[in-house]
């Protein structure tokens, strides 16, 4: 395989995969308001990205595109049994995705169900009253997805374990404004069969920040900022050009209690710069009911 082919291949991985990577890491506001132990959430998530940009070297015709349609479960589970308040947790993705390789000149597609992820958080501070949170979420990804060797670039799983962790600190401001911070690390394992070669990738680091308010009881609003860095890829431990990322992410959020049990959240993000990556929107559709 030559080293042109290694870098059109390996350029759509870092921007495909680290895009669904990022779906299931991606937070939105007050996720972590903590809840009473006994309390369960069952979370749909129906997230959609588009992207017909791709910004760095690897894009020579300019063609490049991206489209994914996904739909995610997520079961989280609060209790007081690791002895502070904590939140085990799990989540199933599926993914339909269509994308056109930097230089291709035609689309490959791929659907399936992707690698679940395990995990919870445990909280530091707990503190309702005054809206002030913080707490460390664990997520560990299964390789058990879809995944085609032939086709990496577009499979809905990654063939690779890996591991999430975020630290949150939540500070409630007066008593409508809520500010949050998210550092997190996104590390992962290596994959034994891309292209029948080997695939080892850097780790990710993301700010994710908020700033969320009450327009009434039930309704809140919020805006978000994501900046990343990392991601460079090798292949047979020989590093591949161009495809370290980098991006910024803006956007903002709506969520409305429909009942004390139901509530709806949407929200639209804009990746205003973007290095060796899909500069796109994504939009969510998100649905938590409380058991």
């Amino acid at each position: 395989m030559t080293r042109t082919r290694l870098c059109k291949l390996t350029v759509l991985l870092g921007g495909t995969l680290l895009s669904l990577d990022s779906q299931a890491a991606d937070l939105n506001a007050r996720d972590f308001f903590g809840a009473p132990p006994g309390t369960s959430l069952g979370v749909l998530y129906l997230p959609a990205t588009r992207a017909g940009d791709f910004h760095g070297p690897a894009d020579s015709t300019g063609k490049a595109d991206l489209k994914v349609n996904a739909v995610a479960y997520r079961q989280v589970y609060f209790t007081d049994a690791c002895g502070t308040l904590c939140t085990p947790q799990f989540i199933l993705p599926f993914a339909d995705i269509t994308a056109r390789l930097p230089g291709a000149e035609q689309r490959s597609r791929e659907r399936g169900m992707g690698d679940p992820q395990v995990g919870g958080t445990v909280f530091f501070i707990n503190d309702p009253a005054s809206r002030t949170y913080s707490g460390l979420l664990s997520l560990i990804t299964v390789p058990v997805g879809e995944y085609h060797s032939q086709k990496p670039d577009v499979s809905p799983g990654a063939n690779r374990w890996g591991a999430t962790f975020v630290y949150n600190y939540t500070q409630g401001i007066g008593e409508k404004w809520v500010l949050e911070a998210n550092l997190e690390a996104q590390l992962y394992a290596s994959n034994g069969d891309y292209f029948g070669s080997e695939l080892k990738q850097a780790p990710l680091y993301r700010l994710q920040a908020f700033a969320s308010y009450d327009f009434s009881a039930a309704t809140y609003g919020a805006l978000r900022l994501i900046q990343a860095d990392g991601g460079a890829l090798r292949i047979n431990n020989r590093r591949i050009d161009d495809t370290h990322k980098r991006y910024t992410q803006v956007g903002f959020e709506l969520g409305h209690w429909l009942d004390p049990q139901n509530q709806l959240m949407v929200s639209l993000s804009q990746n205003v710069a973007a290095s060796n990556g899909y500069a796109g929107t994504e939009a969510l559709l998100r649905l938590v009911h409380v058991f």
